[in-house]
């Protein structure tokens, strides 16, 4: 039997507190709604973003809804996420400890997985290289 393989996935916020303080990552795209009854391919993602932003650019298009559809069906429980935070400039690391699910109460950010944080690193304690891979030089 293959072991199954532990993803490390990054994000970003504008709303450093609400990953901290409520554990968990999320993402927008508000309205997109629940992204899990999207359906489970990446065609689907891709058709449904151009439906709800018919405005966007075309380059965006793969790339955002490759984001949700990764967020909802690639992440899973027990892999680490790697969130650099803006305001105190720490490196957060913890894991995945739950499912995607829809939070329709959220002011922001309502497509959610919860986390447990483990450590928050000054940024000094990684190199030029690492820095530069989670996307904050």
């Amino acid at each position: 039997m293959e072991a199954a393989s532990t993803t490390v996935w990054g994000i970003h916020t504008m709303n450093d507190s609400l990953f901290l303080s409520q554990d968990l990552i999320a993402v927008g795209w508000d309205a997109m709604g629940d992204l899990s009854v999207i359906g489970a391919s990446r065609d689907v993602y891709k058709e449904k973003y151009m439906e709800v932003y018919p405005n966007a650019k075309k380059g965006s298009i793969a790339t955002c809804s490759g984001m949700l559809y990764r967020f909802v069906h690639e992440a899973r429980e027990g892999d680490y996420v790697v969130f650099p935070s803006k305001v105190d400039r720490k490196i957060n690391i913890g894991y995945i400890v739950s499912a995607y699910f829809y939070d329709a109460t959220a002011a922001m950010y309502p497509n959610r997985r919860r986390v447990k944080w483990l450590k928050s690193l000054p940024r000094t304690a990684f190199s030029q290289g690492a820095l530069h891979e989670v996307g904050q030089l």
